[in-house]
């Protein structure tokens, strides 16, 4: 795990090695820590390597859950939910397919589907307040707000990521776009290293005595 204090240290290193003699150093740690803020929510919505689960009770009567009542996280998308009244996973399913009249249905919840940004739905309506939901999601993580802060789930080889997106914010404020866009292609390529890491990760953990299984699941 990497400090912060430790990645701001790098930055301001590779980015005066960039620039020259001629770049003044005015990058107080505060704006340095915005440019990390943002490069690691950007870099945890498109790769889903912030990996949380909350857990809530079934309401009769309730379909849709405001997920951020159950969480401090930010949630991105929802991965899968574990019903304990099944004993089982909720089938994902888009609105659209529910066909007509789906409205009225009610019973032991089978399926879930999201709405929006936060809300999350079961189906059918549940009709007795029995049993749990298990939400596994990927987030958004709490932001940097200290120097010798850490983030353990964010792998060290893949840091170099934050750094990209803060030097390429500060090269465009510095009006300098060509090396703004190399650090954010940069930082493109690493997002993209990081998912297919990711996607290598599930691909490895599933037993090759499934046979034909064999692979992501």
């Amino acid at each position: 795990m990497i400090a912060l204090s430790t990645l701001l240290s790098r930055i301001r290193v590779k980015y005066e090695a960039e620039a020259g003699a001629s770049s003044p150093v005015r990058w107080s740690d505060a704006r340095l820590i915005t440019f990390v803020n943002e490069g690691l929510e950007s870099l945890a919505e498109a790769t889903g390597f912030y990996e949380r689960y909350c857990t809530f009770p079934i309401e009769a009567g309730r379909r849709y859950y405001d997920l951020r009542g159950f969480t401090p996280e930010t949630v991105s998308r929802v991965k899968s939910v574990w019903s304990t009244l099944r004993n089982d996973w909720l089938a994902p399913k888009s609105i659209e397919d529910l066909g007509y009249g789906w409205q009225d249905s009610t019973g032991d919840p089978y399926l879930f589907f999201t709405r929006g940004i936060y809300w999350m739905a079961v189906h059918p309506l549940p009709t007795a307040s029995t049993g749990y939901l298990r939400v596994n999601f990927t987030g958004i993580p709490s932001r940097f707000t200290h120097t010798q802060a850490v983030l353990g789930d964010l792998p060290d080889n893949y840091y170099p990521a934050l750094e990209d997106y803060a030097l390429y914010e500060m090269a465009a404020q510095d009006r300098e776009p060509g090396r703004a866009i190399a650090h954010y292609v940069s930082y493109l390529k690493r997002e993209a290293d990081l998912r297919n890491y990711l996607d290598r990760r599930l691909v490895a953990s599933t037993p090759g005595r499934f046979g034909r299984l064999n692979g992501r699941l």
